[in-house]
């Protein structure tokens, strides 16, 4: 209790620049908050286990199991995306990656959204602390001129310089979280979209090399027919 009241003090000697700083910062965490449980909860998956399962039922030629796999994860964007190439897999090769590069484009908005204001939140936070370094600074030599003797000079001095610092303080202490929440945010979305370009190729590999082998076995088949029938 004690330090939410010297906090508390702290940004009310810092003045109106404080005050706004203390805005910015609740706006730049509660953008934090919702990009994180987004990406960490919803958007990310275990992209190896997947794969792993989708490989097995994709070999098995068991397409409509894959997509549902693909369902059962439909909050994730990486069975988004891979779900669009699984419904045309009987297709050929150009068409399945086009699917898949659309549904990508689709999901990346997503992915991206507001996690880019956090850097622009942190140079705003500096930028008012700054401000408020130089309002307090003119505050300091216009009192000081206008105090009538040195006890009044003195407190018109310490209550501007007090805000000068406390501003300046309290800017760069916004915005050094908000610059590392943004570089861990970001290198989770990295992650996902590396995922979603390295799986993406896989599963068009897959499809591709299950329609060779379906064709091999249909032209076999059609050669045996053909000798059976020579044969009669």
């Amino acid at each position: 209790m004690t330090d939410i009241l010297e906090l508390g003090s702290f940004i009310r000697e810092g003045g109106f620049a404080s005050y706004m700083v203390v805005i910015v910062a609740i706006v730049a965490a509660g953008i934090a908050v919702e990009r994180w449980i987004r990406i960490q909860f919803q958007y990310s998956i275990n992209s190896r286990a997947f794969m792993a399962k989708l490989k097995k039922y994709i070999l098995s030629d068991n397409i409509d199991r894959a997509i549902s796999l693909c369902n059962s994860k439909n909050q994730a964007l990486l069975p988004r995306v891979l779900k669009a190439g699984l419904t045309r897999a009987k297709d050929s090769t150009p068409d399945i990656q086009n699917a898949i590069d659309e549904a990508t484009l689709e999901v990346m908005p997503k992915l991206e959204a507001r996690a880019l204001y956090l850097p622009t939140f942190a140079n705003l936070a500096t930028l008012i602390g700054l401000f408020g370094t130089i309002l307090g600074l003119i505050l300091a030599f216009k009192s000081s001129g206008e105090a009538v003797d040195a006890v009044s000079r003195q407190q018109f001095l310490q209550k501007s310089i007090a805000i000068a610092m406390h501003t300046t303080a309290l800017g760069i202490f916004c915005a050094i979280p908000m610059l590392l929440v943004h570089a861990v945010l970001q290198s989770k979305i990295n992650s996902i979209i590396a995922d979603i370009d390295q799986y993406s190729v896989k599963l068009i590999n897959l499809l591709s090399a299950s329609q060779k082998v379906g064709g091999l076995k249909t032209s076999s088949e059609g050669g045996a027919e053909e000798d059976a029938a020579a044969g009669d």
